[in-house]
């Protein structure tokens, strides 16, 4: 019977260091604001810091490239520096292509296979929705930069794979053909 009561308050011991424990690491995740709205705010800053300081790196890049580029009203940059007389590509048909994906920083960070193209459902399709609009902007045998600034390619999170987080991208892209 002694051996089960020691055993018993050694279990409630345990327990009740647990919760105090628990209890304590609450206290010590609490946030360094007062509010939710001021939360709010200093992301709100946090962010337009941000976006500031990657439309600065954008312009640094177009100023150091030579070309003029061309922007949407979301903020994608283009320059089509091969241009043709053929068809434009829309929305639902297949593009057809071969593509260097570089940071803005000048990394390699996807090519396509030699000899091989790569192809995607224009507006259907799981890809950036910089390239998206992009593409579009393009006609049939036409080469291009695209600039997509984070929020028109893998935002907050990367890809998860060789894409870092918050990289602004820049495509080089020749379309080869539409189906």
């Amino acid at each position: 019977m002694k051996n089960n009561c020691w055993h018993n308050f050694i279990l409630t011991f345990v327990l009740v260091f647990f919760l105090f424990a628990c209890v304590q690491d609450e206290k010590q995740k609490e946030l360094p604001f007062k509010s939710k709205e001021e939360y709010e705010q200093l992301m709100i800053k946090s962010h337009q810091a941000f976006v500031q300081k990657e439309k600065e790196k954008i312009e640094r890049f177009i100023d150091s490239s030579g070309f003029l580029f061309k922007e949407t009203g979301t903020g994608l940059r283009y320059h089509i520096y091969h241009e043709t007389k053929g068809e434009k590509i829309d929305k639902g048909e297949l593009a057809i292509m071969t593509y260097v994906l570089s940071s803005i920083d000048g990394d390699t960070l996807y090519l396509s296979p030699d000899g091989k193209v790569q192809e995607f459902l224009v507006d259907y399709d799981n890809v950036e929705s910089g390239l998206h609009e992009g593409i579009k902007q393009m006609k049939i045998g036409e080469k291009a930069l695209f600039i997509l600034p984070t929020h028109l390619a893998h935002g907050v999170t990367g890809d998860q794979a060789a894409i870092p987080s918050q990289t602004t991208l820049i495509y080089n892209i020749h379309l080869l053909a539409k189906r």
